[in-house]
């Protein structure tokens, strides 16, 4: 081989790891919860495909991304539709699914005697700030996008911020978004505009237009809205003073008996906090 042959060669091979040097490293952060939830508030209903989902967003990154991996933080009990979703989640390229336990206990109203299970994640924020500071410590990601609007991240933000990186923070809009974390974050990418890159065209099963749906919608709103406040929403208050936006059964009876079908169907969370100095049973929209 001769010695022009062999330049050539050598500087093919260098030109190959410069450009691959040149290449942003872009990881995904899912708080599951949140994502699934902000998603279904203006997106009710639509399947997404999340494959074309880490594509299109690395593209908002940077035209020539490296998508580096996909990891979904999701507190997990008893239901079967979530474990079967993630666990097809986790049968894509590049994503990796973070379960953490769901502690269940049984609380009695001592206003009606009615007894409510409360279920709590455990360790998933945590967990999501743990790994993505940690990944930022060992350049595994030049940029980190992260699929949450919880405040409580920010410190996280921050930390991976120290270490030379860029985070971006990918929203749904309105009322999902922490105008604080949103400020900490290097850019917003608006997932509204990429939607016809990865809906599917399809819909969950849902029984659309009922007052069972209606009222959790509302529930939805309701939850967002006193979360932008650093607030709760209390079963007392959505039951009898929650004035909505949209369709909604009234005030009284009938919000108390629909809210515990949903209560019964694992779609709703009761928890307990303080308030005025006395105990206050608490909603959250679930899944």
């Amino acid at each position: 081989m001769c010695l022009y042959s062999i330049c050539v060669i050598d500087f093919t091979i260098l030109f190959f790891f410069f450009i691959l040097g040149l290449l942003m490293r872009v990881a995904l952060f899912f708080d599951g919860n949140n994502f699934y939830r902000s998603k279904d508030a203006y997106l009710e209903g639509m399947e997404l495909d999340y494959d074309k989902l880490a594509k299109w967003v690395c593209t908002q990154v940077d035209a020539s991304a490296e998508f580096v991996g996909a990891f979904y933080y999701t507190g997990v009990g008893a239901q079967s539709m979530l474990n079967r979703f993630l666990d097809g989640l986790e049968l894509r390229r590049g994503y990796f699914v973070r379960r953490a336990p769901v502690i269940e206990k049984t609380l009695q109203c001592q206003a009606c005697g009615t007894a409510h299970v409360i279920a709590t994640e455990k360790r998933v924020d945590t967990q999501l700030v743990a790994e993505m500071v940690q990944m930022a410590a060992r350049d595994q990601f030049d940029k980190a996008v992260l699929f949450s609007g919880d405040e409580d991240i920010v410190p996280a933000v921050q930390a991976v911020s120290s270490f030379g990186k860029q985070v971006y923070v990918a929203s749904w809009g309105g009322r999902s978004l922490s105008s604080e974390l949103r400020a900490y974050c290097f850019d917003e990418i608006n997932l509204v505009e990429g939607v016809e890159h990865f809906f599917t065209g399809r819909r969950r099963c849902t029984t659309s237009g009922t007052p069972l749906e209606h009222l959790f919608s509302q529930l939805q709103e309701a939850w967002e809205y006193f979360q932008d406040r650093n607030g709760h929403v209390s079963r007392w208050y959505f039951e009898n003073k929650w004035k909505p936006s949209g369709p909604c059964p009234p005030p009284g009876t009938g919000r108390q008996e629909l809210l515990d079908s949903l209560i019964d169907q694992g779609m709703v969370e009761v928890f307990e906090i303080s308030m005025n100095g006395r105990k206050v049973l608490a909603l959250r929209p679930k899944r």
